[in-house]
């Protein structure tokens, strides 16, 4: 959008994309207390660089380990080019005990120069020679977001641990797992760089517009539409509930499907409660004109 230029969209249906954790939540919903129980996914990042191989080729994801009940496991590739990742990594340095792990990381550069000098060197091959664990767990730890003021006067999201176990600063099942997978095919064990603070790296943030019966307590209501804003709705991750400990794609699915489910066709009345009523089960509508044709393998079947 040009500046000097407005445009107003009107439709009778609305989608917002929240993002997770609120990211891009309007101010009306940062000012109020919707960042609650956001975050509440913890997967975990850690990288073992190959050394004499091509690893980039191939489907992203095929396969996963559980070393243990609680800790999910997928090696990942990378498409080439992908190598400025790479600067987001370190030699591994485990944490716990009491000597401070930035000082554990500093005793690994010494012990192993070359390794972290390896790093830039081969930079520019990185994501061909990488192969990327990515470990989820099912533990129930959360994030919770609060709007903080900032010296300018301007209103930002801030964290704090959340309900749950305490978010951990690393995974031991991960490190191990990685070292393991580094001794079979000759590679060195990588880490993401923020762990020499105890500060992980997470992927997939879940929550921020929580499900709730009224807006005193969430964000939308049952059928994912925004309290106090009609015909808006959030389907995308923010509005997954709980830490489901695996990649959220199919769950974001799965819950936006039920959701459209229940909107009704152009011109038919709405099936569902009126917005802050109590929720009871409906049935799903079946639409006049769908985007997959019946007789088509994916067409929609509605049970």
């Amino acid at each position: 959008m040009r500046t000097g230029i407005r445009l107003t969209a009107t439709a009778g249906l609305r989608l917002l994309a929240a993002r997770h954790a609120g990211q891009c939540l309007p101010r009306w919903a940062r000012r109020r207390r919707y960042g609650r129980d956001a975050g509440r996914t913890r997967p975990a990042l850690h990288e073992q660089s190959i050394k004499g191989a091509d690893f980039h080729t191939g489907i992203a994801i095929t396969s996963s380990i559980h070393p243990d009940d609680k800790t999910h496991i997928e090696p990942v590739r990378y498409g080439k080019g992908s190598n400025s990742m790479g600067l987001l990594t370190t030699v591994m340095t485990d944490g716990g005990g009491k000597v401070p792990r930035w000082l554990k990381w500093l005793v690994q550069l010494l012990r192993h120069p070359a390794q972290a000098a390896s790093l830039y060197v081969g930079l520019w091959d990185w994501s061909q020679r990488t192969v990327i664990a990515l470990v989820m767990q099912t533990e129930d730890n959360s994030l919770t977001l609060f709007p903080k003021r900032t010296r300018f006067g301007r209103i930002k999201l801030s964290s704090r641990q959340g309900h749950g176990v305490p978010n951990p600063t690393w995974i031991p099942a991960a490190n191990e797992a990685v070292r393991t997978l580094a001794r079979e095919i000759d590679g060195t064990p990588w880490s993401s760089i923020g762990e020499i603070l105890d500060i992980p790296m997470t992927a997939h943030f879940l929550g921020g517009c929580v499900i709730a019966e009224s807006p005193e307590r969430g964000v939308i209501d049952p059928y994912h539409r925004v309290f106090g804003h009609p015909g808006l709705h959030v389907f995308d991750g923010a509005a997954v509930s709980a830490n489901i400990g695996v990649n959220p794609s199919l769950t974001i699915t799965a819950q936006a499907e039920r959701a459209t489910a229940f909107w009704p066709n152009r011109g038919e009345a709405d099936s569902r409660p009126p917005p802050g009523a109590s929720y009871h089960r409906i049935s799903p509508v079946q639409p006049l004109k769908p985007a997959v044709p019946e007789h088509a393998p994916a067409a929609l079947r509605l049970q």
